[in-house]
């Protein structure tokens, strides 16, 4: 790695990180995307170990408002490196320690950066009659019939769809076309909702309390998400056209 130049980030005051370029064989690891940095620009603060993708620097500004706390905006804040039991308020996922998130200290509300890039709308092949949108809700996976995390894709309409990020998205099947067509009450008791939920458990990806959770990490989830052409208009809308250079990184990453 190659240091040329100093940066004052204003989600690390402590010290100035420096401008790098990482060898195509690095191992470290973006401390806001929790994607590889390997072969890419960065910056770093070597007493600290903080490790941040250039793209993400410039991307993630130091307070957001978020649709899931509309309360107060959120801070970009860092995880104390031995701060361990810290999870994403929206996916409930681990976040790391020594990671990057977006917080309301006043509520302790906690979400990754990625998960602030997920569309509170979108219109997916899994379940073309309606928007799905993200809210709070209970119940069941209609793909794999596993307990659902707080917030989760719902059917705008009265169809009692409701599915996991990973899920709604393929990420899991590759599949896109497990819900067509259903979009009657009920329907996720259909024959192809079934087949889903037997690729899912077989290959150790199903949600559900006696199968276990993905061994993909949620960065990788959500990624997948982000980078998936058919949702591609909702992430550009949600995050104001801007967000190109960091679904890049994220792409050179899990691609």
């Amino acid at each position: 790695m190659a240091p040329s130049h100093r940066r004052h980030y204003f989600a690390h005051p402590q010290h100035p990180l420096l401008r790098t370029q990482y060898g195509g064989d690095s191992t470290h690891v973006c401390d806001i995307c929790r994607s590889q940095l390997a072969g890419l620009a960065g910056y770093r603060c070597n007493a600290c170990d903080i490790d941040v993708h250039e793209a993400c620097a410039v991307y993630f500004k130091e307070a957001v408002a978020f649709f899931a706390h509309p309360w107060h905006s959120l801070t970009l804040s860092r995880i104390p490196a031995a701060g361990a039991g810290w999870a994403c308020d929206l996916c409930e996922e681990e976040c790391a320690p020594g990671s990057f998130v977006y917080r309301c200290a006043r509520c302790m509300f906690d979400v990754h950066p990625l998960c602030t890039m997920l569309p509170q709308t979108i219109r997916s092949a899994l379940h073309p009659e309606h928007d799905l949108c993200m809210v709070p809700s209970s119940g069941h996976c209609a793909a794999c019939h596993g307990d659902l995390p707080v917030w989760q894709y719902v059917c705008g309409g009265d169809c009692l769809i409701r599915l996991h990020i990973a899920c709604v998205s393929g990420v899991l099947s590759g599949d896109d076309s497990l819900l067509a067509g259903q979009s009657s009450a009920g329907a996720g008791a259909s024959q192809q909702l079934g087949s889903f939920a037997s690729q899912t458990a077989s290959s150790g990806y199903c949600y559900s309390s006696v199968a276990p959770k993905p061994s993909s990490s949620s960065a990788r989830v959500i990624a997948k998400f982000l980078l998936k052409a058919s949702f591609r208009v909702a992430v550009d809308a949600a995050n104001g056209d801007l967000a190109s250079p960091v679904l890049n990184v994220l792409e050179a990453a899990f691609s």
